[in-house]
């Protein structure tokens, strides 16, 4: 009997230097040796883990192929980097050591919006609506919101 390798091709990609060192670091740890083929079958896997997270099969029961993307567990890099920006000004100018579970006061997250995503009244109620919807911020009253 012979058993099919699957086919295989070359995928060049580009990825940080650091990362590379670690990750190769972290296959030598959980291996406890570096064999040929490993980088790539573990590269495979953690695209397979990623492409999982982020589809889901109309009907799993019937096996059906087709697939609809479902969101990210992460938020969008638009919306990521606009939420670092306004943390930056939080600390910069209100002196916040910021983390998980801290309140501040809405007005000062206003002001953090306006002074880097726009002053128009529309663009902050967008990006509270946003940052809200992908749960990085939570109101806990009138005044107050949540870092999440």
């Amino acid at each position: 009997m012979v058993i099919k390798m699957a086919e295989k091709i070359q995928l060049k990609v580009y990825i940080d230097k650091k990362l590379n060192e670690k990750f190769r670091k972290f296959l030598a740890v959980k291996y406890k040796s570096f064999a040929r083929g490993l980088l790539s079958y573990e590269i495979e896997m953690a695209l397979r883990n990623w492409m999982s997270l982020h589809t889901k099969y109309k009907n799993p029961a019937q096996n059906d192929t087709q697939v609809s993307i479902i969101h990210s567990p992460n938020p969008p890099p638009k919306v990521a980097k606009a939420f670092y920006e306004i943390k930056e000004y939080l600390k910069e100018n209100f002196d916040y050591e910021l983390f998980s579970g801290m309140q501040i006061p809405k007005n000062h997250l206003e002001k953090a919006i306006m002074a880097t995503r726009g002053s128009d009244r529309r663009t902050v109620l967008k990006w509270m609506k946003t940052l809200h919807k992908f749960g990085l911020i939570k109101p806990i009253s009138p005044a107050t919101w949540e870092i999440l």
